[in-house]
């Protein structure tokens, strides 16, 4: 497999992002492209794309709230045909530092109680589980609407 590129998604990526957004999640739980587009340009956001050549194979938003020292991941994408390849892990590792350079103490997201997958690799870059939100999805996702708060202190 030959090795990607991570590098900030500019406003010119946000179709491919979208296109990704819809092979990882079904119509209803898609950001749209104008929630895309908002996203990548966004002051309070940070947005990275995993490309080779010129496929985007994943991508991270990360979301900052002013006066807090929290960042948010918002959504990690990795097209299913390249999953179990390191990119989410890689991306993550990208988010971290981005948040390190903003002088974040911590990440936090949110992920499916029955995404097992992304809860190890979560799990595994360090994050713990700090509460399960009860009904947090609108529609069932990995056959849940619960999710894991995860956090990890940088």
């Amino acid at each position: 497999m030959d090795q990607g590129v991570i590098r900030t998604a500019t406003e010119k990526d946000v179709p491919e992002i979208v296109k990704l957004e819809n092979k990882c999640f079904l119509d209803s739980q898609a950001y749209s492209e104008s929630q895309i587009r908002y996203l990548v340009k966004k002051a309070n956001s940070f947005c990275l794309v995993e490309t080779s050549g010129d496929i985007v194979r994943g991508c991270i938003i990360l979301l900052f709230r002013r006066g807090s020292k929290i960042a948010g991941v918002e959504t990690v994408n990795v097209d299913p045909i390249f999953q179990n390849r390191g990119i989410g892990r890689q991306l993550i590792q990208a988010g971290e530092g981005e948040a390190r350079k903003r002088l974040m103490k911590a990440i936090r997201l949110e992920v499916s109680v029955g995404n097992t997958q992304a809860i190890l690799m979560y799990q595994r870059s360090g994050y713990i589980i700090t509460g399960l939100l009860q009904n947090y999805y609108q529609f069932n996702y990995f056959g849940s609407r619960d999710a894991y708060r995860m956090k990890k202190i940088l």
